[in-house]
């Protein structure tokens, strides 16, 4: 039991950092715009329709990173803070557009649970779920995260 919590532990660190570090790095890019809520279209929309159902037991903030896999392509940030409950959101895409999902509790307490699932076009890409089963030590974080290469087609992003 310990082994399957502390890898939990750890990749959701480890998926907290990798986002993080990328919004660092795209961060001072020009063509990079910061948003407060999720939007229903990014860059014109038309390759696909990617639907995020999330479910939380506790406050949390629901990000996703938008980018183009051409070196000059804009790029998006956007995060929504939102209350325990369900919520969900359908944004359309065009094609070749990925980026980060981040779905993080905010202060979470012992028994909270967080879930997702993300379909691509109505077919299910992700699903996750986990719940905090002891208290946070300081420096973690609990949470879900996935990247994806294109998320009109639900492609995972490639290591």
């Amino acid at each position: 039991m310990w082994n399957g919590l502390a890898r939990r532990a750890v990749m959701t660190v480890l998926g907290v950092l990798v986002t993080l570090a990328w919004w660092s790095f795209r961060g001072g890019d020009s063509n990079s715009t910061q948003v407060d809520k999720i939007p229903a279209t990014v860059f014109g929309g038309g390759g696909g329709k990617v639907t995020i159902e999330v479910q939380t037991t506790c406050a949390a903030r629901f990000s996703m990173s938008f980018s183009g896999n051409e070196d000059d392509s804009k790029s998006m940030d956007a995060v929504e803070v939102v209350e325990p409950g369900t919520h969900s959101w359908t944004i359309d895409v065009p094609r070749g557009v990925g980026g980060y999902v981040d779905f993080t509790a905010v202060e979470p307490k012992v028994g909270d649970r967080l879930s997702w699932r993300l379909l691509a076009n109505g077919q299910v890409a992700d699903e996750q779920f986990d719940e905090l089963k002891e208290p946070l030590q300081s420096g973690y974080a609990f949470g879900l995260t996935a990247a994806f290469d294109d998320y009109s087609t639900g492609e995972y992003a490639s290591d």
